[in-house]
């Protein structure tokens, strides 16, 4: 399902723009909604694979025969959660347009590029946490974090 190159976005992608802990935290509330619409897509697109699957598991390779009384909805079904997944991969661009990196998007987790002593450092949030606490190096990662203060 996932369209982007090196996992969500690569390690080798530059910045865009550089974020303030206040200018952080101002977007949280968006990144929730956005979040919330990806896992609203998410949940469409499972409840279409299971049926696909189900008529799989059911035909078999003969589903995709003409002759196959189930293949135009299983047709159907695909071309639907094909759609599906493009809207959810759309919905991740649209997170990852505001500057930010999505690194796992099922939990919610989010990187703001930032300076701090005079380095690139990644300012780190995660969905249900009411603002930015922590900080990690590029190479860091979420095992990584630090607390800000």
């Amino acid at each position: 399902m996932r369209d982007e190159s090196e996992g969500f976005q690569g390690r080798d992608r530059r910045p865009t723009r550089f974020f303030t802990v206040d200018e952080a935290n101002e977007l949280i509330p968006l990144l929730e909604s956005k979040l919330k619409e990806c896992d609203r897509i998410l949940v469409e697109i499972r409840a279409v694979a299971e049926l696909t699957e189900d008529l799989e598991w059911y035909w078999g390779e003969s589903i995709r025969q003409d002759s196959n009384p189930d293949r135009d909805e299983y047709l159907r079904l695909e071309s639907e959660k094909n759609q599906r997944i493009e809207k959810w991969n759309a919905a991740i661009r649209e997170i990852g347009n505001l500057g930010v990196e999505i690194k796992n998007p099922d939990i919610g987790l989010i990187d703001f590029y930032t300076i701090r002593d005079n380095q690139v450092v990644f300012l780190c949030w995660q969905r249900g946490e009411p603002e930015v606490r922590y900080w990690h190096t590029i190479e860091g990662g979420y095992n990584g974090r630090r607390p800000l203060e």
